[in-house]
């Protein structure tokens, strides 16, 4: 459930779902810039003043839904096995991500081709805090004590999210296994 959900009620939510759901159906039928309040409404069969109950604007419902792919991207890529070594984890969450986005592939796409993508750097704030704590604690710690884990946060997350705008904007992407081969040569950490 998104965070923001928590006080409604069933029928708020599933008006939520409804025109998260339309936005992004329009996102891969037309530019975000061209998309108005109407054309929501219309495809989520709900009315404006329904649209303007939950939300200030189609910028605010953009962010909604992005916060929404967000948490979900967190919640299904971040492996949950506490035993992992620090380079299977690495290479597990990238595998997952490749995962994640492939699947989200055209909404994605389609925010990176609208200039909707505006809440990039709140997904990079997200995964690299929850990389950061990651790398802080003591099993990453011995394998690696000399590095600071909030640069090496930055670093990966930042490089992750760049490969990944490449790879969903390419007309032809390359093979998320072949990106996954060579990240392993980038992640030093045994």
């Amino acid at each position: 459930m998104h965070p923001a959900e928590e006080h409604l009620d069933l029928r708020q939510r599933k008006t939520r779902r409804l025109l998260v759901e339309a936005l992004a159906q329009l996102l891969t039928e037309r530019p975000f810039q061209e998309l108005s309040v109407v054309d929501i409404c219309q495809r989520a069969m709900v009315h404006r003043t329904t649209f303007y109950a939950h939300f200030n604007d189609k910028q605010e419902l953009l962010r909604y839904l992005l916060e929404g792919l967000e948490q979900e991207c967190v919640a299904t890529c971040l492996p949950q096995d506490p035993e992992r070594g620090p380079r299977e984890y690495l290479l597990t969450a990238a595998q997952n991500v490749f995962r994640f986005f492939g699947e989200h592939r055209a909404l994605y796409r389609a925010c990176l081709e609208s200039g909707a993508d505006t809440q990039a750097h709140t997904v990079e704030e997200c995964a690299a805090g929850e990389l950061c704590r990651l790398l802080s604690e003591p099993r990453f710690r011995a394998v690696t004590p000399e590095v600071d884990p909030q640069v090496a946060a930055r670093f990966y997350t930042g490089a992750m999210l760049s490969l990944i705008r490449w790879w969903l904007s390419s007309d032809d992407p390359l093979p998320a296994g072949h990106l996954l081969a060579n990240l392993e040569r980038f992640i030093p950490i045994r």
